[in-house]
Formats: C-alpha cells, sequence, structure tokens
C-alpha cells in the first residue's frame, strides 16, 4: 500500500468509512454513506447488482420473451429489449456519474483536511483515496516532496484547487451537452410516437410494422439506423480526455489493470495485419460488382489505396499514448516548479518528477532529465516534447529561463495554469461542437429510422383500409 498524508481528522474519517468493508473491497472512502455504508449500495448490495450489466442483460431479455409473447411477434420481442437496456444503460450511467461525482468531492473535501493538518504540523499515515487521477497525482506529489523536501502541503493545496476548477469545467461542459442529449433521447423513442400517431387516427400501424414482410424489413432497417444513430451520438457526447463516468471510482480491479497493460508487440502485429484486411475486403468488393478486366484493375487499385491509408493514419495505441502525456502535463509541470523552488537543480528537478509519474509522459522526462544532465542544451533536451502541441509553451519558457537566466519557476505555474486554462477550453468547445455535430445523426440515422418504423407503417394501413 502507497503511503501518503492523512490527517488526524481525515484518519478518523477512514477508519469510519472502511469499517463495514470486506478484506480486498476496493470501495472508496470518499464515497461512503453515514455508518460505513459504500455509496450506491443498499445495506445488502443489492442495488449496486441490479445496475450491473448481467441483471440488466437478464432484465432486457425478460422484458423481450414478454412482448414476443404479447405481442406475437419476435420482432416486437427484439425491439422491446433493445429500448429496455438502452433505458437501464443510461440509467446506470446516470447513477454511477452521481456516485463518482459524490465520491471525487469527498475525496477532494478529504485533500483539503489533509493539507490544512499538513500546515498545522499534523503527522502523516496512509491515505487512500478512490479517484485514479487524484489518487496518482497526491502520491506523485508524496513521491516528489520525499526526494526533493517540496513542501508537500503546497503541493496538495494546488491539487486541490486545480481539481476543484477542472470539475468546474467539466459540469459547464457537460451542461452544454444536456441538450443535445436530450434531443438524441427524444429521437430514439420518435417511432413509438408515430405509432401511436396511427392508433389515434383509427389504424392498427404495429400489426402492419410486426405481421408483414414489408413491416418487419422496416423495423429491421429502423432498429439498424437507431442503433447506429445512438453510437454516434455516443461518440460525439464523449469527452474528449477527463469524464465522471470514466473514472471508474474504487474499481482497482485485476481485469482494468490487464487492459492498461502496453502490449506493443500485440498491437503491432494487430496493426499490420489489419490495413491487409481491409484492402483485401475492399479490393474484394469491388471486383465483385465489377466482374471484368477494368473491374479488376479498379479493386487492385482500391486495395492499394486502402492498405496506403491506414497504414499512414496514426496508430490508436499511440494517440492513447498521446493523449495520457498531455493530461499528464499540467501536474508534471506544476512538480517540477515546486521542485525547482525547493532548491533543486532543472535535471535533478525533472527527474525527481519523472520518477514520481508514471505513465508515457514520465519516460519523456526521463530522457530529457537524462539529456540536461549530460550537458544537453535546452532545445535539444526538451524536444523530447516536440510532438505535444501544447508543450510548446513550456519549451519557449524554458529555453528563455536558460538563455537569460530569469526565474523559472513562476513561469512553470503561469504555464500549467495556462495549460488547464486550455484544455478546460477544449472541452467546452467539444460540447458546443457535440450540440452543432448532433444534426448528422439526426439527419441520416434517427428521421429515416422514424420514416421507416413511424410513418411508413402507418401509410400502408391507411392505404389498406382505403383501397
Amino acid at each position: 500500500m502507497r503511503t501518503s498524508v492523512l490527517a488526524p481528522t481525515a484518519r478518523r474519517r477512514l477508519a469510519r468509512a472502511t469499517a463495514g468493508m470486506r478484506p480486498g473491497d476496493s470501495t472508496a472512502i470518499a464515497g461512503t454513506r453515514h455508518g460505513g455504508q459504500p455509496a450506491g449500495r443498499t445495506r445488502h448490495g443489492a442495488t449496486a447488482d441490479l445496475c450491473s450489466p448481467r441483471h440488466a442483460r437478464a432484465v432486457a431479455a425478460a422484458t423481450g420473451v414478454g412482448a414476443w409473447l404479447l405481442l406475437d411477434s419476435p420482432v416486437g420481442g427484439l425491439v422491446a429489449a433493445g429500448y429496455t437496456l438502452l433505458a437501464l444503460r443510461m440509467w446506470r450511467d446516470q447513477r454511477t456519474a452521481r456516485r463518482n461525482s459524490g465520491h471525487r468531492e469527498r475525496a477532494l473535501d478529504l485533500l483539503a483536511a489533509s493539507a490544512a493538518e499538513l500546515r498545522a504540523g499534523g503527522a502523516g499515515t496512509v491515505l487512500l483515496l478512490p479517484d485514479d487521477e487524484l489518487d496518482r497525482s497526491v502520491h506523485a506529489a508524496q513521491r516528489l516532496a520525499a526526494s526533493t523536501g517540496a513542501p508537500l502541503a503546497d503541493l496538495l493545496e494546488r491539487l486541490e484547487a486545480q481539481c476543484r476548477a477542472a470539475d468546474r469545467a467539466d459540469a459547464a461542459a457537460h451542461a452544454q451537452a444536456a441538450g443535445a442529449q436530450l434531443t438524441a433521447v427524444l429521437l430514439a423513442a420518435l417511432p413509438i410516437g408515430g405509432i401511436g400517431l396511427g392508433h389515434l387516427i383509427g389504424v392498427d400501424a404495429l400489426r402492419i410494422l410486426l405481421h408483414t414482410p414489408t413491416g418487419v424489413a422496416c423495423a429491421c432497417g429502423a432498429g439498424m439506423l437507431q442503433a447506429a444513430g445512438i453510437a454516434w451520438t455516443r461518440r460525439l457526447l464523449r469527452p474528449p480526455t477527463r469524464s465522471a463516468v470514466d473514472r471508474a471510482v474504487g474499481r482497482f480491479t485485476a481485469r482494468r489493470r490487464l487492459r492498461r497493460l502496453p502490449l506493443r508487440r500485440s498491437a503491432e502485429q494487430a496493426r499490420g495485419r489489419t490495413p491487409w484486411l481491409f484492402g483485401f475486403v475492399a479490393g474484394g468488393a469491388v471486383i465483385a460488382l465489377m466482374p471484368s478486366p477494368p473491374g479488376a484493375v479498379l479493386g487492385a487499385v482500391v486495395a492499394a489505396g486502402t492498405v496506403l491509408v491506414l497504414r499512414r493514419m496514426e496508430p490508436a495505441s499511440v494517440r492513447a499514448e498521446r493523449e495520457r502525456a498531455l493530461a499528464d502535463l499540467p501536474w508534471a509541470v506544476d512538480l517540477t516548479g515546486t521542485a525547482l523552488r525547493a532548491g533543486a537543480p532543472l535535471d535533478h528537478a525533472v527527474l525527481s518528477v519523472a520518477t514520481a509519474l508514471d505513465g508515457p509522459l514520465g519516460s519523456r522526462l526521463q530522457r530529457i532529465g537524462r539529456s540536461l544532465r549530460l550537458g544537453a542544451t535546452a532545445a535539444e533536451a526538451w524536444s523530447h516534447l516536440a510532438d505535444l502541441p501544447p508543450a510548446a509553451r513550456l519549451v519557449t519558457a524554458v529555453e528563455r529561463s536558460s538563455a537569460n537566466g530569469s526565474a523559472l519557476a513562476g513561469a512553470l505555474f503561469r504555464c500549467a495554469d495556462d495549460l488547464r486554462a486550455d484544455a478546460a477550453v477544449r472541452r467546452q468547445a467539444g460540447a458546443q461542437r457535440a450540440g452543432v455535430l448532433i444534426v448528422l445523426p439526426l439527419g441520416l440515422c434517427f428521421l429515416p429510422a422514424f420514416v421507416l418504423a413511424g410513418l411508413v407503417p402507418v401509410v400502408l394501413a391507411v392505404l389498406g383500409e382505403v383501397l
């Protein structure tokens, strides 16, 4: 177990929070109810189980079977099961977001109490934080303070203030995206309104939709379009970096750790096979559509172009590594500035921060610190951050300090604040952009699904009664 600072008051909160936990339970201390019961669970732990994916699938399957028997149509059962699974997933996501938000708020309160007790001369003990991001940051600060003598209370207070500012920015971005989320929900339920409208005018549109070949084809097409629209909308509304839902408070499980392992060899092998596979499929499709010598030539060209384009694309693992480095960059700059103010030279400060931080940014800082220790210039050493565009301001500040001898610590703190402000602006811009781009799944998926499942059966039923 990693060690950090915990004030006596926070220590009592930790003992109260862990009083009802089983051995090996990783439930967050910041997300507990009075009496030691973890948030999100009842006294018997049944509420959390009802929201599990396995139980959601069981409920959706039972609903689908019931709808099949009630409507005497397997298509109706599939539609009912799909809507039930979607509703349960949205409910689970909302519950998880609320619970994780409360956990993070309590964890930040605990962090502020620990910093206050440190300033009052309190002793340190074990600090177990539920939030992955906050846990890594706090223990990086503790390791840096142990290696450089930097004031830990200053680091904890700065971390707490910056996390609260980032949470406010996330809340603003979420509020801006709420309209797009509500629009997606309403559009997903729009075909039901069309069928209800048919019943109001006295036609049995549901019979046409579920018991005729044309209606079944329309229902299947509408289901595929709605599934594509929902997936597209969720992708548009997904935050670019941090998310309250993706924090997964307290879920320090072996499965998550295995998913985080950088299996570079497997990723490279998969990437090497994938372009050729897609190129073969694309070329084969062209040849199948045009079974002639010109078609074969065109298929070969399409296959070669597909392979070339896919091989030039950036691998997902490299993109994820860069995004993680960008997410850790502001806190790394803060740690470096604090180490410099504690009297450490720049190369020692950078190496200490690299040791305290894990992940891809720590590896980059290791190379930077070693280059500085070997006598490289600032431009040569900090070129390891050249592929991170937001780090250009940091590199400029370091080069200016190296050239004229100005104090670097204050410039680093200002640079870290600017990096966080830029990240908040990007999140808000992403939320605003999602509100505009949602017209694409609206026009290409949801409205055609409404026409297929809501209007076509009504028109066919009316024409059948008239003719």
